[in-house]
């Protein structure tokens, strides 16, 4: 999981085994110093120079490699979770151990309306078959939500570090791919818990953390005050039900209170 105070960046240019002159660029994170920071920076670019080198490298691990933007750190929870805004400008829950499932539901095309396809009909089938997975699994519960484009799932019973058998599980009950990758790849789980701006009427930011010139401060402050003022009448979440085990674990509990307060789970806001 990388939550990180301090963030710094290194550059340069490999030659892959191809021949092709690759520009590489690596953030490191450090929760101990600046220094410590950039020194992370450096032994990441070696790392990825290295494999930019090797015959082992693939190109899609390069693409990858070239998302990791640093995340300014909100707060932490605990030992195990925190709450960082993306490069969008939204508030994530980052958990290491407290599983979220995201499914995406696209709105049926016309010819699928044609032959009676909705959205209602799209959420009673993954929703089943997160039952048919519980009931082969009777100590675990989880937490149903609606979201704007799916569902989410918050398993509640114990922690469950991504590993294998976490990857097995989101792939089981259908989460979305890219969502899968990303829980791998930075060896935790992600919650939006605040609205997507092109949903209410906010640009694109100017810039990304950690905000290089006073210009990109300021306008970045700016781009918050209007973005949190727009916020406030949308929510991101909607409860629907608990299935199986309804035990929360002590371990998931701070995670359960923070991300349903922050998602406004009880109110008839619109979602975004």
């Amino acid at each position: 999981m990388k939550l990180c105070k301090y963030w710094d960046v290194a550059e340069t240019s490999a030659t892959d085994a191809d021949g092709k002159i690759l520009r590489l660029r690596k953030w490191g994170g450090s929760n101990t110093s600046a220094e410590d920071a950039k020194r992370a920076a450096k032994r990441a670019l070696d790392d990825l120079a290295g494999r930019v080198a090797s015959s082992a490298f693939r190109r899609d691990d390069y693409s990858y490699s070239m998302r990791d933007v640093p995340e300014e750190l909100i707060r932490e929870i605990g030992t195990n979770a925190g709450v960082t805004r993306n490069g969008k400008g939204c508030l994530v829950l980052n958990t290491a151990e407290a599983m979220f499932v995201d499914i995406d539901i696209s709105g049926p095309g016309f010819f699928a309306k044609l032959f009676g396809a909705t959205r209602e009909k799209e959420e009673k089938k993954y929703i089943a078959k997160l039952k048919e997975y519980l009931a082969q699994e009777p100590e675990a519960g989880a937490r149903i939500y609606r979201t704007r484009g799916g569902l989410r799932y918050l398993f509640t019973h114990a922690p469950q570090p991504v590993d294998d058998a976490a990857i097995a599980i989101l792939r089981q009950l259908g989460s979305d791919k890219l969502y899968v990758q990303l829980c791998r790849n930075q060896s935790c789980y992600r919650a939006r818990l605040t609205p997507k701006p092109f949903r209410i009427g906010c640009g694109r930011i100017n810039g990304h953390y950690p905000y290089a010139t006073p210009a990109l401060q300021d306008g970045f402050r700016r781009w918050l005050e209007m973005y949190t003022r727009n916020s406030d009448g949308f929510a991101v979440c909607t409860f629907l039900a608990s299935e199986g085990n309804s035990r929360i674990h002590a371990a998931i509990a701070p995670v359960v209170t923070e991300h349903d307060t922050a998602t406004r789970i009880n109110t008839a806001l619109p979602l975004a």
